[in-house]
């Protein structure tokens, strides 16, 4: 039964009476509204105060909020006399009236409390404008907290909402040049593992959005100019690297992340091609407490074992494996010339390092850059006690010298990246030989040969053309001393049975993933797609192959990733002319997916799509006047977008394939990848090869630019994209030479532009030392080639006419 106050007529009286002596909240939030209409800053504040008082804020629209902010924005010059309009002086001081610094301090709290990521940027913004960086960082606290309170588990995730990471990313933009501004680089990291933010294995800040941000704050201004404000801006755009590595590597809010996340994400970024940005967050880490530094935040497992590790011996693997395979020998040198440095503090200490791993990724790195000498060389080192370490020629370059461990000695894992790097040599016999050893060890007893290295095997097998061998061997694994196959050994199978077309065999290896409980992952289903689309005789029987094994990995839980979508489009593009059309539209499809969700695009992706637009340039015309390529791939990028760049770059049967290669090209920077030296060749010999295209030759010598290390004396529009590529050797040199002479021999004579390029090529090879490094390096593959290309050049710039 309800009660006088409990019933529901009992309730509604009583409400009636409060309300008859409550302040009607209407009156100050008009007068809140009028005072944004006055610009009365006083009339605002007691209103919004009055309503506070009644408990009524919740009466304000999102866009009373924002005109609250606005209008104290609009008058900052008023609340804090020091932005008149001098030059500042860091550190800065508040110097508005303590009303009014308790005033926005309160608004601010407000948006926190509010969880309103637009008003807390802004308060944020407010209170670093007037000097109090402190306080910025306090709201920023104020709005983790009110984000824990609503977060439902013990995770705050910050970014959860995914519509909203720009929101997220700019606000913690804003957070580390706070960070910066009070110099206080442990309490950035500090905070930054206090949340979930990002995906750990993709970078997460957009470094040049960071330097947009730094730049156009609004302290900025011709009369306010300063080395120390600069130093604060250098200073937070350097900490953007740390507050990278810092999100969650050490744990955050989720638990402990794990040892290696580091080198999950370096190695993901390398995959990406991303050198820049690699580079940077090495540097980073080095500076973080790898190497001596003043204020250490990150742990190294071997130097404080009671510290939870972040940077781990996997991080060096990754960045020698990495560095060496992208043919980056000078970088991979600096990070060698590092891990000395941290090899002389761990002998300091007693400790014995570094591990054979590091020596594995010299060799793993070497075999991926088909370096094979460089593989020997390492080799040697590891199986010869009287070896020096310096004859890696890797630390060839580098000044001190990695002291030699009494027990250096090649292990399992050094044997199996051994014999993997001679079957892709075609060394089969050195490749048995080494395992014939590894077989004599483990009947010793002193070591057990793992499945990892039976699946090199039958892989090296498999690449030799030695399938018999190979489906032997696959037949003794499970009895015995030998370990049974998993799924990566039936991959290997189906990858060398696709190679070769044979259906059947496919088949029956199919067949027998059941038979032995291994269930098929996404390695598996990519092989098999791989097949069907290259066995498809018709684009539409490629479709429905595509439709079909994409629907039996759905049934099975089997998320495709890049490399699945990778592998597909490769298979549709690389088809022999004797086995009928490529597959161009599939292809786009299957691209506009990858860029449309977040599965993005990789060096690998772009490598192989542009050198197949680029193969199959003429048939791209007829496809985009069916509206069969998406407009994502046909629009021209605003920095290339002109009345001149359309008519030159039409969708026509001649330069509709120029067209969509300049925009995967640009899409690929917009992406911060760097381009492989292969892929900058390819594009080299088509947009240089016809000098009667002004935007495409243009282009092309923007590439020549910096692929041979100009710095601006081959284009005018040159980027600094130089630094990421690496030193040209003979192949760039005839990747942009080529082309010219061809053309300077078929028309007998160059348009002035393209002959003013041969002549500046001509001069910067006589005086860079690229140049005159290939001229002494003769026997260099592509070396004579080269020479004879300078020669003919030479010969012609002598003679040759100009056109008009």
């Amino acid at each position: 039964m309800w009660t006088r106050w409990g019933s529901r007529a009992g309730a509604l009286r009583l409400a009636r009476a409060v309300h008859q002596h409550a302040p009607a909240p209407s009156a100050p939030l008009q007068a809140l509204r009028a005072g944004f209409s006055a610009r009365d800053l006083e009339q605002v504040w007691d209103a919004w105060h009055a309503l506070r008082s009644q408990g009524a804020l919740h009466l304000l629209k999102r866009h009373d909020e924002a005109d609250l902010l606005a209008l104290v924005r609009a008058n900052l010059a008023v609340l804090s006399p020091r932005m008149s309009g001098e030059a500042l002086q860091f550190p800065l001081k508040d110097t508005r009236d303590p009303a009014w610094r308790e005033r926005c301090w309160q608004w601010g709290l407000r948006a926190a409390e509010r969880t309103d990521i637009l008003g807390v940027q802004g308060w944020m913004r407010v209170e670093l404008l007037c000097g109090d960086a402190h306080r910025a960082i306090a709201l920023f606290h104020a709005y983790l907290d009110a984000r824990r309170r609503a977060s439902d588990g013990d995770t705050l995730y910050l970014d959860a909402d995914f519509r909203r990471r720009r929101q997220v990313h700019d606000l913690l933009v804003l957070l580390v040049l706070c960070y910066a501004h009070v110099n206080d680089l442990r309490g950035m990291v500090d905070v930054f593992q206090s949340f979930e933010v990002g995906t750990h294995t993709e970078l997460f800040f957009d470094y040049a959005h960071c330097r947009r941000q730094y730049t156009k704050f609004p302290w900025t201004g011709p009369s306010r100019e300063s080395a120390a404000l600069r130093a604060v801006q250098d200073r937070a755009l350097e900490w953007v690297s740390h507050a990278e590595l810092a999100r969650g590597l050490q744990g955050g809010t989720g638990g402990v992340g794990g040892q290696n996340r580091i080198a999950r994400l370096l190695g993901s970024i390398l995959t990406r091609g991303d050198i820049v940005s690699f580079w940077r967050l090495f540097h980073a880490a080095m500076q973080a407490g790898v190497l001596p530094c003043d204020t250490p935040w990150l742990a190294q497992v071997q130097l404080a074992r009671d510290e939870l590790p972040a940077w781990t011996d996997s991080c060096w693997t990754v960045c020698l494996s990495g560095l060496l395979a992208a043919r980056r020998t000078d970088l991979a040198s600096q990070v060698w010339a590092a891990l000395i440095e941290v090899q002389q503090a761990m002998a300091a200490n007693g400790h014995t390092w570094p591990p054979l791993a590091v020596w594995n990724a010299l060799l793993d790195g070497y075999s991926r850059a088909n370096d094979y000498a460089a593989v020997q060389a390492t080799w040697h080192v590891l199986t010869n006690p009287r070896a020096s370490t310096r004859d890696v020629p890797l630390a060839q370059s580098v000044a001190r010298t990695l002291p030699r461990p009494a027990s250096l000695a090649p292990d399992l894992l050094c044997y199996t990246t051994m014999i993997a790097a001679s079957f892709r040599r075609q060394r089969a016999d050195t490749a048995l030989e080494l395992f014939r050893t590894l077989q004599g060890l483990q009947a010793e007893g002193k070591l057990r040969i793992s499945v990892e290295t039976y699946n090199a095997v039958v892989h090296g097998l498999c690449v030799v053309g030695r399938m018999g061998d190979a489906q032997k061997l696959f037949h003794t694994m499970g009895t015995g001393p030998v370990p049974p196959p998993t799924i990566t050994t039936l991959n290997v199978l189906l990858r060398a049975q696709a190679r070769v077309r044979n259906m059947a065999a496919m088949a029956d290896t199919l067949r027998r993933i059941p038979a032995l409980n291994l269930r098929p992952d996404v390695i598996t289903f990519t092989t098999v797609l791989d097949a069907l689309l290259r066995a498809a005789d018709t684009p539409e029987r490629a479709g429905a192959a595509v439709q079909q094994v994409m629907q039996i990995m759905d049934s099975m839980d089997v998320q495709p990733n890049s490399v699945t979508f990778t592998a597909m489009i490769k298979a549709c593009l690389h088809i022999p002319s004797q086995e009928g059309e490529p597959r161009l539209q599939v292809a786009f499809q299957l691209l506009h997916t990858m860029c449309t969700t977040r599965l993005a695009p990789n060096l690998v992706t772009y490598s192989t799509i542009i050198p197949g637009i680029l193969e199959h340039r003429t048939q791209l015309a007829a496809l985009a006047h069916q509206g069969k390529i998406p407009p994502l791939f046909t629009k021209l990028p605003a920095n290339i977008k002109s009345a001149s760049a359309e008519r030159d770059l039409a969708l026509d049967k001649d330069t509709a394939g120029l067209r969509l290669a300049i925009v995967f090209w640009e899409q690929m920077r917009a992406a911060s990848i760097t381009p492989s030296s292969e892929l900058y060749h390819a594009m080299l010999r088509v947009l240089l090869a016809d000098p009667h295209n002004p935007t495409a030759f243009s282009y092309g010598a923007r590439l020549a630019d910096e692929v041979l290390h100009a710095h601006g004396r081959l284009s005018p529009e040159a980027s600094t994209h130089e630094a990421t590529v690496p030193v040209p050797g003979p192949q760039s040199w005839s990747a942009v030479l080529a082309p010219l002479v061809a053309a300077q021999k078929r028309s007998e004579g160059l348009r002035a532009g393209a002959q003013s390029l041969l002549q500046s090529v001509l001069a910067h090879w006589h005086a860079s030392p690229y140049g005159q490094a290939a001229m002494q390096l003769d026997t260099r593959p592509g070396s004579q080639h080269v020479l004879r290309l300078v020669r003919d050049a030479n010969a012609h710039t002598a003679t040759g006419s100009e056109e008009p």
